[in-house]
């Protein structure tokens, strides 16, 4: 109880103590406390001011002590409410609508942050989601280089369609499981900043022998941390008027059909600026092609698709405007009006603007095409392009949570180590994959150094990163380095290769991240005898030709059992070849090659995007990406 005592007594050194009782944010109207663990309350009041709290059936008296810190332990309590708590010194506070029940951290970057009404079927979700005793808690996002003892502002919230927007997909998929199994009040504690690194999540105490991270820290403490994030957002929105202004195809026109596209260059799309010859990731691009309808096809509106654009576009027909965003994760889909249309030559133009970030078309190949009522015409291949932004300055220096290690940890986890807790659930490692190595140390430390702030030894659940294309397999590495934290007890790992979208890293499909979560926690957390993940390597034997590989638990194949796709092997540790990959029996698969004669090693699921998943248990969760050739 040392380190919660602590934070008790340190509470609140922003504030000035004045005749009023204050506690933290997060006890509010509408929070939910965890069952079966002693409840603490605490705050601050002047100095020597009596404090009386009342909760269930039990009054408590407490005095502030010669800081103003105070605090109230009740007795652990049953799943249940609505109730009241009470505290009375000089003035009053009473919140209402508190529940017990069971309290769950949820934390990450952005597929743990992604929006509900984003999710798959994300409107009709958001309709439905009309819980009473599923509670929500957004933490606010800023950043802090000392530890925190309270957040800014935000307050719990009931689950409602209104209070259900915004808020993380996964989180609220995971709470919704639980409450359907155990009907007992559920709290989500949304703590997610997307684009985020591990080591912004880290107690600084973790980066001893890390004289980078030590510098970068010391540094912060120059840094005005609060409102570095709004000088930035100033200054990219500034930037972004600057290109509209400097823009050479806005001024002169260039959608229109009077524009000479003849001394246009040539590049293949879908890609991304980095991909192409473009010498600037940044400023503005235009891109254009012609297609060509048949009468028949012009007799209807069409729809045009063309993926998710990094970060704005606007789109044209035959000089026309067919729709805008400025979303970059918005998969753009216009309705093109059939009076824009003629048979013959159609001209599409696309005004794209990149701030920052990666630029150019971020969708897969299946996401550019045009769709009449004939027939689906794909778009990909080769655009005419001109840079409208030729000649411009470098956009502002991005500021972020990533190059400031231990920021979020400050100020989005370390002011609940208070609050008790369940348990933890984790997505996050997209942008670690320049360092997986590194990763695969840090992710464990930083699991023991959160059970350590909350001061027992809470259920870690975690996303394993799911498929996604052509990152020169850094993906693979990242996933194997996520499997470091599968060493320590407590913890589960949820796959979902074979939910995601290769194109996209935010694949929709978060219901299911979330039920998979829920299925570990039911093992993990709870007891109950149902899978937390799916079929694990029990024992690899290397014969002359071939390699078998036995699970610990009875394989489902979905697909041809005799041609199971995923499956590398080689014999030299450096070149791969695809094998063939045959269930033997309930539990065993051997793989084999034509061209290799003593395979040494295998590799399974070994690749950005390695395509279907087929191997399963009863339970439908899929066996995870593995090598043995490290």
């Amino acid at each position: 109880m040392f380190l919660k005592s602590f934070i008790i007594s340190c509470f609140f050194v922003s504030f000035i103590v004045d005749a009023q009782i204050k506690v933290p944010h997060f006890f509010s109207n509408h929070m939910v406390l965890q069952q079966n663990e002693p409840i603490t309350i605490y705050g601050l009041a002047s100095v020597g001011e009596k404090i009386e709290a009342s909760f269930l059936n039990e009054t408590l008296n407490t005095q502030a002590d010669s800081n103003g810190n105070w605090s109230v332990t009740f007795k652990a309590a049953k799943a249940g409410g609505p109730f009241e708590v009470t505290l009375k010194g000089n003035n009053t506070i009473t919140f209402s609508d508190v529940f017990v029940g069971e309290v769950w951290f949820c934390s990450g970057q952005s597929n743990m942050g992604w929006r509900l009404e984003n999710s798959l079927n994300g409107q009709e979700e958001l309709i439905n989601a009309n819980y009473e005793k599923i509670k929500l808690f957004n933490v606010p996002r800023y950043m802090s280089h000392t530890k925190e003892n309270n957040i800014s502002k935000s307050t719990w919230e009931t689950c409602t369609s209104k209070n259900a927007e915004g808020f993380s997909a996964v989180a609220y998929f995971f709470g919704r499981s639980l409450y359907e199994k155990y009907q007992v009040p559920i709290g989500l504690i949304n703590s997610s900043w997307g684009g985020t690194n591990i080591e912004a999540w880290m107690d600084t105490s973790l980066f001893k022998n890390n004289p980078k991270h030590l510098e970068t820290i010391s540094k912060m403490k120059t840094l005005d941390m609060v409102n570095l994030i709004k000088e930035y957002s100033r200054a990219n929105k500034n930037y972004g008027k600057y290109l509209d202004k400097e823009d050479l195809g806005t001024k002169s026109h260039w959608e229109t059909l009077k524009t000479d596209y003849s001394n246009w260059e040539t590049f293949k799309l879908p890609s991304l600026w980095r991909d192409t010859d473009l010498n600037q990731t940044y400023g503005v691009v235009w891109v254009t092609k012609e297609i060509n309808l048949e009468d028949s096809e012009i007799s209807s509106d069409i729809q045009l698709s063309i993926g998710r654009i990094d970060n704005e576009d606007i789109t044209y027909i035959n000089g026309q405007l067919v729709g805008e965003s400025t979303n970059k994760d918005l998969d753009r889909m216009y309705s093109v009006p059939k009076n824009l249309l003629k048979a013959g030559s159609n001209r599409i133009t696309i005004r794209t603007k990149n701030l920052g970030d990666l630029g150019g078309f971020r969708g897969a190949e299946s996401d550019l095409y045009l769709k009449t009522k004939n027939r689906k015409l794909s778009l990909i291949g080769n655009w005419h392009y001109k840079i409208g932004t030729p000649n411009i300055d470098e956009p502002p220096v991005r500021e972020h949570p990533k190059n400031y290690p231990s920021s979020l940890f400050n100020s989005m986890v370390h002011p609940f180590y208070g609050y008790n807790i369940k348990g933890i659930i984790w997505y996050q490692g997209e942008s670690n994959t320049n360092n997986p190595e590194e990763y695969a140390t840090f992710f464990p430390e930083m699991i023991n150094n959160w059970r350590k702030g909350w001061n027992k030894e809470v259920p870690f659940l975690f996303v394993q990163l799911a498929n996604y294309a052509n990152q020169g397999n850094k993906e693979a590495a990242i996933r194997e380095a996520q499997t470091s934290a599968l060493k320590l007890p407590k913890t589960a790992m949820v796959v979902t290769m074979d939910i995601g979208e290769d194109a996209n890293v935010h694949f929709p499909n978060k219901q299911e991240v979330g039920k998979r979560l829920a299925m570990a926690a039911q093992n993990i957390a709870y007891g109950d005898k149902i899978s937390k993940s799916g079929p694990m390597v029990k024992k690899i034997k290397i014969k002359k030709y071939k390699i078998t590989i036995t699970f610990d638990k009875q394989l489902v194949i979905k697909g041809e059992a005799q041609n199971i796709n995923g499956f590398l092997i080689s014999d030299d540790k450096e070149n791969f070849t695809k094998a063939t990959a045959s269930l033997i029996n309930k539990t065993t698969i051997e793989v084999s090659s034509k061209t290799i004669n003593n395979p040494k090693y295998v590799r399974y699921l070994w690749e950005d995007a390695p395509g279907k998943v087929m191997i399963y248990n009863s339970a439908n969760l899929p066996a995870p990406p593995f090598r043995t050739d490290k």
